[in-house]
């Protein structure tokens, strides 16, 4: 079994970064931090987390304020490396994307290309700003292009997505259309048709309350009296412990008629175990 990714740092990769003097207020937007910044510098462009911020991206980890967050920027990106956002000079769109594909904890990274990729990135910019990477940011960048898709919805969804992958399970189809019996469409967060199995992700704590929890519910009874088996995952199931899910997942794919070789459900086995130690390193 090849290693498993490193899911969490402790602080933003950043190359030769510059902080926001005290000039700027702690609690100021990530943007005007920044601006506090090129203006006392003006060799600054904002790069990474603050350069995805500035255009419109939240790629900064779970649970982060941005009012907190240090800016991160450098001196050294190339002149085709820049583009100007709401008159500052940041790293351009696809340079933003390929730098948090290969410097952001891998689930980070996988969520912030998924959102990229869904806002449309053009595959002759992509393909610039790969060309200069070489050595351990390339191989970490492809292979998070590799595991994004940009029909993801929402951050977490990326994330249990992207942990099902690394289990070895068998890839779900993300924002899985179905119908109803009434013939309206149906939804599921991640699925396979051919076992009728679907994951959802909960996040009616930050939806809009109980509403949006009664439409899932609906939604989760028709797809139920459909023939359909629905694991639903919690923040604290995807980002703490992924394990119990993972292995209820492994068994029910398996009950519905997924036929791995022993060789194969034995790397998965060992795969759930990595990723859940993996998370909580």
């Amino acid at each position: 079994m090849s290693q498993m990714p490193m899911y969490r740092t402790t602080t933003p990769a950043i190359t030769e970064p510059f902080f926001a003097s005290a000039e700027a207020e702690p609690a100021d937007d990530l943007l005007l931090r920044f601006e506090a910044v090129f203006e006392a510098d003006l060799r600054q462009v904002a790069t990474g987390r603050t350069a995805a911020w500035i255009h419109g991206f939240d790629v900064l980890p779970p649970g982060s304020d941005q009012r907190d967050w240090p800016v991160e920027s450098s001196p050294d990106p190339p002149l085709s490396d820049i583009a100007v956002v709401d008159g500052l000079p940041v790293t351009a769109l696809a340079r933003t994307l390929v730098d948090c594909a290969a410097d952001l904890p891998r689930l980070e990274a996988v969520a912030a290309a998924d959102q990229f990729l869904r806002a449309g990135i053009d595959s002759g910019d992509l393909a610039a700003a790969l060309e200069p990477m070489h050595d351990e940011r390339l191989r970490r960048a492809n292979a998070t292009l590799l595991a994004a898709d940009p029909r993801s919805e929402s951050p977490m969804e990326s994330w249990t997505r992207c942990l099902i992958a690394d289990a070895g399970l068998p890839a779900p189809v993300p924002q899985l259309r179905l119908r109803s019996p009434s013939g309206r469409s149906v939804f599921l967060d991640l699925g396979w048709e051919q076992w009728r199995v679907g994951v959802e992700y909960d996040g009616t704590a930050t939806h809009s309350g109980l509403a949006a929890e009664t439409a899932d519910r609906r939604r989760h009874v028709v797809l139920r009296n459909l023939g359909w088996s629905i694991e639903i995952v919690t923040a604290p199931d995807v980002m703490e412990e992924p394990s119990p899910w993972l292995l209820r997942l492994r068994d029910t794919l398996l009950d519905r008629g997924w036929d791995p070789s022993p060789t194969r459900l034995k790397d998965v086995n060992a795969r759930i175990e990595a990723v859940s130690e993996a998370l909580q390193r």
